[in-house]
């Protein structure tokens, strides 16, 4: 074996070697190593909860019993509830380093770390210093602000204690099951593209327009009704530039018609096209403004062509 190949084997060993051990420790349950005295940190006591990184910060406000705000638009209730499950786990955080000089490895240094503070009304509860995120690991390090020790938790994905605001609001742009839709309206800024699908009688679907009534294309139509089950968000507009969207004018709209018994209302889309990759969208009932795929919101700007049975 080359020099460099048994290099290489001898630092792997090494690793899987920590590895080994932070495990053994996180999980020896020795009450020596369990992060103690703590405040209490719960959902149900804490009013907000501020975290700061290098690049970003936040605040999350408790508005109700299990509601949440995040930079004044309502934080996305599974992301809440991971938040607080971690939380949880912080209160039985086992021990994994006791030197200081262990602190910039892990990325618990006050230079680098994630600020992570909990506000019972004014006053500060607990404050911790929340570490680096690997994925050979899988651990959150946490320091408790003013002492040495660093302790983990196990943590399956690394932004669960994210400084980025976008993180913590619903990425979900709309949802309704199709069985609750009666029908679609097509509308752009040219009025003769203009068209509807319209859920007929004996239950077929047919696309309609000013001059056409054709049957819509079954492959199509499930395409649609599956694009629809969840829309998805891959940002959110600054709040700068959506004040400056037009949505009284946009690029295309997509009115999406429920029945009455629906638990989702009748919604409009509207969407702008942002550049060569995504749209700005709005529904006409929120004034969040998603930046969606640019695929997928194409796609339901389609033309009555793209979903009609050809003659």
């Amino acid at each position: 074996m080359k020099p460099k190949q048994l290099g290489l084997v001898l630092t792997s060993l090494i690793v899987l070697g920590i590895i080994a051990i932070i495990v053994r420790i996180i999980f020896s349950g020795d009450s020596a190593y369990v992060l103690e005295g703590l405040l209490p940190i719960s959902e149900d006591v804490i009013d907000s909860v501020t975290i700061e990184s290098t690049e970003s910060s936040l605040t999350l406000y408790k508005i109700d019993v299990g509601a949440w705000e995040v930079e004044k638009y309502p934080a996305f209730e599974p992301k809440m509830g991971e938040f607080w499950q971690h939380v949880f786990d912080i209160e039985q955080a086992q021990l994994v380093a006791r030197n200081p000089k262990h602190h910039q490895l892990l990325g618990v240094n006050q230079e680098n770390s994630t600020k992570l503070n909990f506000f019972l009304g004014p006053s500060l509860q607990e404050s911790f210093h929340i570490g680096k995120w690997s994925q050979d690991v899988r651990l959150c390090y946490i320091r408790k602000a003013g002492k040495d020790e660093v302790y983990g938790i196990p943590c399956p994905r690394g932004n669960v204690f994210s400084a980025n605001s976008d993180a913590w609001r619903n990425p979900i742009v709309y949802s309704v099951p199709y069985s609750e839709i009666e029908s679609f309206d097509f509308i752009y800024p040219d009025s003769q593209q203009n068209f509807s699908l319209i859920l007929n009688d004996d239950m077929t679907w047919s696309a309609r327009n000013n001059t056409s009534n054709q049957l819509a294309n079954l492959t199509m139509l499930q395409y649609l009704f599956q694009a629809v089950q969840l829309i998805p968000a891959i940002g959110f507009a600054d709040e700068e530039i959506s004040k400056l969207l037009d949505f009284d004018a946009p690029d295309g709209a997509l009115r999406i018609n429920t029945s009455e018994t629906s638990n989702t209302p009748t919604t409009r889309l509207k969407f702008i096209k942002k550049d060569d990759v995504s749209y700005y969208v709005k529904l006409s009932s929120q004034s969040t403004v998603f930046i969606m795929d640019g695929q997928t919101a194409e796609f339901l700007m389609m033309d009555i062509s793209d979903i009609s049975v050809s003659e």
